[in-house]
C-alpha cells in the first residue's frame, strides 16, 4: 500500500437538499395554454412575435419568434442568440444591433431582457417581476427562443415591448391578457407535490435574468427605455 492509499479518506458529503426557489417554473407542472399570438415587429426585412403562451400556478412562459427575410438583414444572422451577443459597452448604453424585449404589467412593475446576468435569491417570492431567457436557437433567418415569466399577472393588459435600433424600430408594442393567463394557470395540472432537491439545480438557470419592482402608484410614469429596473422619470 502506498503512502497516500494508507491516508483514511472522509465519508462523501450527504446531498443537500432544498426547495426550488419559488420563482423558478415547475417540471412537475403541465402548463395549461392560452390562445394568444402578438406580432411586435413586422417590416419588409424583419419580425418578431410572441406565441405558445403557456400558464403555470406560479407564471407562464412564451416564445418568442423572430426572423428574416435574408441572412444579411441582421449582424445577428448566423449567430446563437440575438439578445447576447453584444452587450452594453457603458452603463446602460445599448448597441444598436441588439434586439430587447420588456414585459409590463398593469400594476406598473417591469422587466426586460439585458446584458446583465441576475439570479434572484432563492427565497425571494415578493412578487418582483422576473423574466428570464430560457432556451431557443434555430437558423440564420429564423429563431425561437423560450421566456418565463413570474409571478402570474394582476387582471389588466400585460404589455410586450420590442427595439431593434438596427431595424429602426425605436419601440414597439403589443399586449396579452392578464386575466386570460391567470384563468389558465387554474387549468395547469400538477402531476405530483414539488419535493426538495439534491444540490444546486432546477429547470431554467438563468442566461439572463431581470426584475422589476412596482411603481410608486400615481408618482411615476411609464420609463421610456424598457429594462431599467423601477420606474423612469416623468417626460
Amino acid at each position: 500500500m502506498s503512502f497516500f492509499e494508507s491516508i483514511p479518506q472522509p465519508p462523501p458529503p450527504e446531498p443537500v437538499r432544498q426547495r426550488r426557489p419559488a420563482w423558478m417554473r415547475s417540471d412537475a407542472v403541465i402548463p395549461a395554454s392560452v390562445p394568444a399570438e402578438v406580432v411586435l415587429i413586422r417590416t419588409e426585412q424583419v419580425a418578431v412575435a410572441v406565441g405558445s403562451v403557456r400558464a403555470y400556478p406560479n407564471g407562464f412562459e412564451f416564445t418568442l419568434h423572430i426572423r428574416l427575410r435574408r441572412e444579411a438583414e441582421s449582424s445577428w444572422a448566423g449567430h446563437s442568440d440575438p439578445f447576447e451577443r453584444h452587450r452594453p459597452r457603458r452603463g446602460t448604453q445599448w448597441n444598436d444591433d441588439q434586439l430587447r424585449l420588456g414585459i409590463l404589467y398593469a400594476d406598473g412593475r417591469r422587466a426586460a431582457t439585458t446584458g446583465v446576468h441576475y439570479r434572484p435569491p432563492d427565497d425571494d417570492d415578493g412578487g418582483r417581476l422576473v423574466l428570464q431567457q430560457g432556451g431557443g436557437g434555430g437558423s440564420s433567418c429564423s429563431q425561437d427562443w423560450d421566456f418565463w415569466v413570474h409571478p402570474l399577472p394582476p387582471d389588466g393588459p400585460v404589455t410586450l415591448v420590442a427595439s431593434w435600433m438596427e431595424h429602426g424600430i425605436a419601440e414597439s408594442r403589443g399586449e396579452l391578457d392578464g386575466a386570460a393567463i391567470r384563468a389558465a394557470a387554474g387549468r395547469a395540472v400538477t402531476l405530483w407535490p414539488e419535493e426538495p432537491e439534491s444540490g444546486p439545480g432546477g429547470a431554467w438557470r438563468s442566461q439572463r435574468i431581470t426584475g422589476g419592482k412596482p411603481d410608486d402608484l400615481g408618482t411615476k410614469t411609464e420609463p421610456d427605455r424598457p429594462g431599467t429596473e423601477g420606474t423612469g422619470a416623468d417626460r
